[in-house]
C-alpha cells in the first residue's frame, strides 16, 4: 500500500512537474507559492520533488530562470523506513551578491590611522571570498521608533544565504555583502541555527564607509 503511494505520487511529479538542478543534478518537482490564499508579494514556496530526486542539503534549486534557497526539506518516511517524497520549504533569491571579509596579516605595514599600507601586490584589506551568491532579503525593518537626533539607526534586513557557502568560508559578523547596485552591508549577527544545514540567516545593515 504505501509503496502504491510513493510511486503515484513519484508519477504525479513526473507528468506535472518542471525540470529543477541541485548542485548539478536534475530532478523533477513541482514548486508553488506557499500562502496561495493571498495576493500579497511573497518569496515563500514549496515543492514535492519524488523520493527519488537527488536534492543535496544546503544547496540552492534553480529552474525555470529562478532560484531558491532551501529552508527545509522533510522526507517522509513510512513503515521500513521507506522515503515517500520530499517537501522543501524554500526562499526565493532576489539578489545577487559578494562576500568580503576584511584581511590583516599581523605583518603588514600600518600607516599613523594603523591601517596597512601599500595595496599593490598584497592580499589584505576587504577580500572577496564568494562572489555571485544568489540570496534571500527577506524582511526590511526601517525602526521607526522616535530616538534622539544623531543617533537614529539604519534600516536593517534579514537575508538567507545558502549553506554552502561554508564548503571554503563561513560568514561571519563583520563581512561585508556587496550587491549588484553598488550597495555595502555590514554583517551584524549570524543565525546559523534556524536553518542549520541548509541556510545561514543574518541581521545586516548599511555600511556607510
Amino acid at each position: 500500500m504505501f509503496s502504491k503511494a510513493k510511486n503515484i505520487i513519484a508519477g504525479k511529479v513526473t507528468r506535472y512537474g518542471s525540470i529543477y538542478t541541485s548542485n548539478g543534478a536534475e530532478f523533477k518537482a513541482i514548486v508553488a507559492k506557499s500562502q496561495v490564499s493571498t495576493d500579497r508579494p511573497t518569496t515563500e514556496f514549496t515543492l514535492l520533488a519524488g523520493y527519488n530526486a537527488e536534492i543535496i542539503n544546503g544547496y540552492p534549486i534553480d529552474g525555470q530562470g529562478e532560484h531558491y534557497i532551501p529552508t527545509k526539506l522533510d522526507r517522509p518516511n513510512m513503515m521500513g523506513g521507506n522515503a515517500q517524497y520530499i517537501r522543501g520549504y524554500m526562499r526565493q533569491a532576489n539578489a545577487s551578491i559578494d562576500i568580503k571579509a576584511y584581511i590583516d596579516p599581523a605583518n603588514a605595514s600600518k600607516d599613523a590611522w594603523d591601517q596597512p599600507t601599500g595595496s599593490d601586490g598584497t592580499d589584505w584589506g576587504w577580500v572577496t571570498q564568494k562572489t555571485s551568491v544568489y540570496v534571500n532579503f527577506e524582511r526590511m525593518e526601517m525602526r521607526p521608533e522616535f530616538r534622539p537626533v544623531g543617533q537614529i539607526e539604519n534600516a536593517e534586513y534579514l537575508v538567507i544565504i545558502p549553506w554552502n557557502v561554508n564548503a571554503s568560508f563561513t560568514p561571519i559578523a563583520e563581512c561585508r555583502l556587496a550587491d549588484r547596485y553598488g550597495r555595502n552591508w555590514r554583517v551584524l549577527d549570524v543565525d546559523d541555527k534556524t536553518y542549520a544545514g541548509q541556510a545561514y540567516m543574518a541581521r545586516i545593515g548599511t555600511d556607510a564607509r
